[in-house]
């Protein structure tokens, strides 16, 4: 699954990858760094720590895309 979230510092916007099947989760940030994860908990527990729902243009999105990576 991959999520494109719009933050309200960048024009580009923010991602959220997560696929099991390939074991593969990342993100990158509205600066454009990215980070790799082993696990969707350790994807989640950064994502928890390092954004805030409010700095998105739909705070909505970012919480559901948290539930839907935590449900599989």
């Amino acid at each position: 699954m991959e999520y494109l979230l719009k933050s309200k510092s960048s024009a580009i916007p923010c991602l959220i990858e997560a696929d099991p099947n390939s074991n593969l989760y990342m993100i990158r940030s509205a600066d454009t760094s990215g980070q790799g994860f082993n696990t969707k908990e350790e994807l989640i527990q950064w994502v928890e720590e390092n954004w805030n729902p409010e700095d998105f243009e739909d705070p909505e999105e970012l919480k559901q895309a948290i539930r839907r990576i935590s449900a599989d």
